[in-house]
């Protein structure tokens, strides 16, 4: 699978949608794995979390790894911290948080390390990206799950309160009932 496929099969199903490509920001939840094999040079950058990453030998000869059959690498990120990825070197990243931790690890996957004169305003549109843009869609997708979870409730304690009010209704009729029986005999 490439690493495309794999990077938009953790997000969500608007990114190909998008025309965003495999590039750019993403979350990986907590426990979970994630397995790419680039065909072109690669950063692999955390911008949040901590993440345990095994860097398997590549086969374009490029790693120190490559002559060596099996033999892989293991890697601490943590947030701010990149790993350069060779294309064919096999990664997997697991999101390594701290015991009870349910925070989602962010990464950013550049696919060619950021030459040292690029323009900032490339940068800062890559910044911007990661720092505001898809902090506010995971939190519009937040309001979402709110928004219909509230939505829910209302119908469910509105549901609630008709069975209370019906049930009220049949406590208080069989309690008259016998009443006004006594004083008709």
């Amino acid at each position: 699978m490439s690493p495309r496929n794999v990077l938009e099969s953790q997000q969500s199903a608007q990114a190909p949608q998008a025309g965003r490509s495999a590039a750019g920001c993403w979350k990986l939840a907590n426990g979970r794995a994630l397995s790419l094999v680039p065909h072109t040079h690669g950063v692999l950058e955390i911008a949040q979390g901590r993440v345990w990453v095994t860097l398997g030998g590549g086969s374009d000869g490029g790693s120190a790894l490559a002559d060596l059959p099996g033999a892989s690498t293991d890697h601490v990120l943590h947030a701010g911290e990149q790993l350069r990825v060779a294309p064919g070197q096999h990664v997997v990243m697991e999101a390594w948080g701290l015991s009870g931790s349910v925070e989602a690890v962010a990464f950013r996957w550049d696919l060619a390390a950021a030459p040292a004169d690029a323009p900032a305003a490339s940068l800062a549109a890559s910044d911007w990206e990661c720092a505001v843009v898809q902090p506010m869609r995971d939190l519009l997708h937040a309001l979402g799950q709110g928004g219909r979870a509230l939505g829910s409730t209302v119908v469910d304690v509105t549901g609630a309160g008709g069975r209370f009010a019906a049930g009220l209704a049949r406590f208080a009729m069989h309690r008259i009932a016998p009443q006004r029986q006594r004083r008709t005999v």
